[in-house]
């Protein structure tokens, strides 16, 4: 079971990095890591969305949805290995040569980031969400359909509950559990959470880097942000989800999707001539809308509070509508919801 998990996890980076490189590298330009991994990972959610509406809508077994999402996933891993694998070996190169000279940092920075993923995998997780969507997979592997029925009382549902249905975040995780054997909690709780916080301090460790060449004072802030996440105690906080609630949709829109748009302000402050910064943005923002409907209303806000205001101070206006236009997969989803509560329509679970 552990090397099934151990397997899936490293699947999940294989993915994101091939989906990544396909959305962020450029012909002799400079690449991020950790960038180009948390973008494949909304790259690689965005695309399984597209496969998994059809299917779920009409009424498709899991099992389809499983066979189908292969040959996508398999395309793309030829294609990236094909185009970007000289630049993979550069980059692991230099990356082996900064863990050379700077033990010390590396072996601090992972000390910190395996207790916070073990921290993750072991923390108990009793909230009505976190059974929810453990059961959602679960219910879906067991029934070999998608979201059909109810997972805590396992009726027919007479009509999908969009607040999860367009989250298809965790109809990858039925699919998964689906095509490994793994079982819904050890898949969710144990791969996912591990998933997350690795991409979390991915993040982290390369902000650190960016603010300060001086290793030494990368890693102290480094340890800071790890320990505010850790004692940033309360209800509604990014940290608590991180800390406790690691696998759900909240905690990816909180911890990875804002730090990434954040990080890709920077970028765009730091150099303006920088390529493909709203094409990453709309990437992001897209892939961010299948994870969790959280993002409908934090995602609009924090891009137009960070991009608007620069566009303003810079005079360039045209930014105005790129932020728009990345912005409206959550606008087209916040708008699709509040009809559905409003009672305007309803997607049955059965022809009609």
């Amino acid at each position: 079971m552990i090397l099934k998990a151990a397997a899936a996890l490293l699947f999940n980076f294989i993915m994101y990095l091939a989906f990544g490189s396909i959305v962020s590298i450029r012909k002799d330009g400079k690449w991020s890591l950790p960038v180009t991994l948390a973008l494949g990972f909304f790259a690689y959610y965005a695309l399984f969305a597209l496969f998994a509406f059809p299917v779920m809508l009409t009424y498709r077994p899991l099992s389809l949805l499983a066979r189908i999402w292969l040959i996508p996933c398999g395309i793309v891993l030829i294609v990236s290995a094909v185009l970007y694998a000289r630049r993979w070996k550069e980059k692991f190169a230099a990356l082996a040569a900064d863990l050379v000279s700077g033990k010390t940092f590396w072996i601090a920075l992972a000390a910190v980031t395996l207790l916070t993923v073990i921290l993750a995998v072991i923390t108990y997780s009793f909230t009505l969400d976190a059974a929810y969507y453990v059961a959602s997979v679960s219910t879906n592997v067991d029934t070999n359909m998608i979201n059909v029925y109810d997972p805590f009382t396992g009726a027919w549902q007479d009509h999908f509950e969009l607040r999860y249905v367009f989250a298809t975040y965790y109809a990858n995780d039925s699919v998964i559990c689906s095509l490994t054997g793994l079982p819904a909690l050890v898949q969710t709780k144990g791969v996912m959470s591990a998933t997350v916080m690795l991409i979390v301090n991915m993040l982290y460790a390369g902000i650190c880097r960016y603010f300060f060449d001086d290793r030494k004072r990368a890693l102290f802030m480094y340890i800071l942000m790890s320990a505010t996440n850790f004692l940033f105690i309360s209800i509604y906080t990014a940290s608590n989800f991180l800390m406790t609630r690691t696998y759900e949709g909240k905690t990816v829109v909180g911890n990875i999707s804002l730090v990434l748009i954040f990080v890709l302000y920077m970028t765009m402050v730091a150099d303006e001539n920088e390529k493909g910064i709203f094409w990453k943005l709309f990437i992001v923002c897209l892939g961010t809308a299948t994870v969790s409907s959280t993002a409908n209303m934090v995602i609009p806000a924090q891009v137009c509070v960070l991009f608007v205001p620069y566009a303003f101070i810079k005079k360039k206006y045209s930014i105005i509508p790129k932020v728009l236009l990345c912005i409206l997969p959550e606008i087209v989803m916040m708008l699709l919801y509040v009809f559905y509560v409003k009672g305007y329509y309803a997607v049955y679970t059965f022809p009609r």
